[in-house]
């Protein structure tokens, strides 16, 4: 069966979601505003060990800003407003690498966001 592009990810991404979402509920007693940050990374040893990629997922809680470090997403959580949103401006996924055939050298769709956090972070974007 073959696989869109994109099929994967767009699951994933809900997957994390709603983990995300989960993480907040089970510390809904916390009245205290704060970040759930969640970074993922494969596991060399388990993926030698099962002759398949394993990933180890993990989210913290950050009462203060959270640092800007490459591969992370994060949401803002205050319970006493009932807010919950995510924060792209502190997330910085990794790049996931695409066919070049499929990416664009029109200068017009270039995102000076994209750009401006690379720099930031001291990453290559391309």
């Amino acid at each position: 069966m073959a696989q869109e592009i994109g099929e994967s990810r767009e699951a994933w991404g809900l997957d994390v979601m709603k983990m995300a979402e989960d993480f907040a509920s089970h510390m809904k007693n916390h009245q205290e505003p704060f970040y759930i940050v969640y970074a993922c990374k494969e596991d060399k040893p388990a993926s030698e060990k099962l002759g398949k990629t394993v990933f180890k997922q993990a989210f913290r809680a950050y009462h203060g800003r959270p640092p800007a470090i490459l591969g992370i997403l994060v949401w803002y959580v205050d319970h006493s407003t009932g807010e919950f949103r995510f924060c792209p401006e502190l997330s910085a996924p990794h790049d996931v690498p695409l066919d070049p055939h499929l990416l664009s050298d029109k200068a017009s769709d270039a995102s000076e966001r994209v750009a401006a956090q690379g720099e930031k972070l001291n990453a290559l974007v391309s």
